[in-house]
């Protein structure tokens, strides 16, 4: 086998990476970026090489680039340096902190080990509440991620379902780099907003732990605690501390009612929790040790904090990540905002990724010091930025169309099929929320099905589909308001019900019979 150019570098990559726009960045930093892995209202994340790094198992890391309405104003920037600066020192197991960051940059970036898992909204949503195993492993892993945040001074201050990570090694919380402020937050988020950071509040320790509370409930029920309605209806419950712990374990119940309570003052510091929930896992462990027949003196020994974090992540073994595939990057060359080149190493591929790849966070990087100029966009980007766009009626960019989750031959890879669809009348509001099959009953078909592609990044809103039971987050317009992604959504394929939907396509025509992709999803419902 002949020697690799010395501007070739083998890296494992995630099989299902999205491509990257033709206004991405193709350097961000010392990073090499390489394709999207998701974007939501504080930025954009891409899958990067760190270049300096010699091992390919340890090349790929997430970078983001920070575009936050937070961040709007300049005054902003010095406080989030210094945010940056700390969440560098804080411990990791339990939180995804910055390996290197530039909150100068425009837009700022920040680089994050990668990490490949479930979120903890998408995972009960498919599987509803958690064992309670599984439960008092997520409570504990939260705990101690927001101590060790707390232990530096920072405050999360909008903790989500969707912004906690599963993977193999247990939960790990995101989106720490900017904390939302509560006007956008009391949409989507209004659920885990305590009461003083809906009314427009700091992000502080005691918001913290009720965010905690707000989650172990929904994710040992598998519904929302507060329960379902418009965001002021929801603050206004938990205002007056009207919450359903309902089928909580009951050994729970106690600790998770004092974090929701509206009073911060009145809720228990992340120690108290911690201890509470441990007491919990060690009288479970003994009823279990005893129903065995061991000495229950034995059973309710006091692990150390290491050996319990072992047990607890025992919980999480299921939670598998894909195995990444190799591929080898060139790297010589003028780079422009369209992907690298990228070459998948076929001669050794299975072999690479069987011995390679391993669980948990895929890799730490080494930064380089050389500063990297902005590259322009290349000749090709802006030819097709020239490009005359179809017209709506030949081929229209948005249309609303029929998923049938029955209807896919390859839920998990695609192509995945659509139906266009259309109705005469206006949907009548306030009549009681109909099944999935009754909503799409009420829409004609409007055109042949057809296949298209859904990017893992893509935009999605939904309405009925990806929530808990008796759950809907509409606008006025009876469209979806919850914020998830193209992977949420193809992920939904695989189990859910029929689901009618606005789909916007990229605007890049394909080569004739090739699917077109979608990048923007809107669930359409009635209530």
């Amino acid at each position: 086998m002949s020697p690799r150019s010395p501007r070739e570098i083998s890296v494992l990559v995630p099989p299902d990476l999205a491509p990257l726009y033709p206004d991405d960045p193709s350097r961000i930093g010392p990073y090499l970026v390489l394709g999207r892995l998701g974007q939501g209202s504080s930025g954009t994340v891409y899958a990067a090489v760190d270049t300096a790094s010699p091992s390919a198992d340890d090349r790929l890391v997430a970078v983001k680039t920070l575009t936050s309405p937070e961040l709007d104003s300049p005054d902003a920037h010095p406080a989030l340096e210094q945010r940056l600066r700390a969440l560098s020192n804080v411990d990791s197991r339990r939180v995804v902190v910055p390996l290197a960051f530039d909150g100068d940059a425009n837009p700022p970036w920040l680089s994050m080990p990668y990490l490949a898992g479930e979120r903890l909204s998408h995972y009960v949503t498919k599987r509803g509440g958690l064992g309670t195993g599984k439960l008092i492993a997520l409570a504990t892993g939260l705990a101690e991620g927001l101590s060790a945040l707390h232990a530096r001074g920072v405050a999360h201050g909008s903790l989500r379902p969707s912004e906690v990570l599963l993977e193999s090694h247990g939960p790990h919380i995101m989106e720490c780099a900017v904390a939302a402020s509560a006007e956008h937050l009391r949409g989507s988020g209004a659920t885990w907003l305590s009461p003083e950071r809906f009314g427009g509040g700091p992000a502080t320790p005691a918001a913290d732990v009720f965010a905690w509370g707000a989650i172990v409930a929904f994710a040992g029920t598998g519904r929302l605690p507060f329960g379902p309605g418009e965001p002021e209806e929801i603050a206004e419950r938990a205002a007056q501390g009207s919450f359903d712990l309902d089928g909580l374990p009951k050994g729970l119940r106690p600790v998770v009612g004092r974090s929701l309570d509206p009073d911060p003052e009145r809720r228990p510091s992340l120690r108290e929790v911690l201890g509470a929930v441990i007491a919990v896992w060690q009288s479970e462990n003994s009823a279990s040790e005893n129903v065995e027949g061991t000495d229950a003196s034995q059973a309710t020994s006091s692990p150390d904090r290491d050996e319990l974090a072992l047990i607890l992540e025992r919980e999480w073994h299921a939670v598998e990540p894909p195995a990444r595939v190799p591929e080898v990057v060139r790297l010589e060359g003028r780079m422009s905002n369209r992907r690298p080149t990228r070459t998948l190493f076929l001669a050794v591929g299975g072999l690479l990724a069987l011995g390679l790849v391993g669980a948990g966070v895929w890799g730490l990087s080494q930064v380089s010091d050389s500063d990297q100029g902005e590259e322009p966009v290349s000749d090709a980007a802006e030819e097709e930025a020239g490009e005359e766009e179809p017209s709506a009626e030949e081929d229209p960019l948005t249309m609303v169309v029929r998923f049938d989750p029955a209807e896919q031959e390859s839920p998990g890879s695609g192509p995945w099929v659509y139906t266009p669809v259309d109705r005469d009348d206006e949907p009548v509001r306030n009549q009681g929320v109909p099944s999935h099959s009754a909503w799409a009953e009420q829409w004609e078909e409007a055109g042949e099905p057809a296949e298209a592609v859904i990017a893992p990044d893509a935009e999605v809103l939904c309405a009925k589909f990806c929530a808990a039971p008796d759950h809907v987050f509409l606008d006025e317009e009876g469209r979806g308001t919850w914020e998830l992604t193209g992977a949420d959504f193809i992920g939904y394929l695989s189990w859910g019900p029929v689901v009618i939907v606005e789909v916007t396509f990229a605007e890049e025509t394909e080569e004739d019979g090739e699917p077109r992709e979608i990048v923007r999803i809107t669930e359409l419902f009635t209530d």
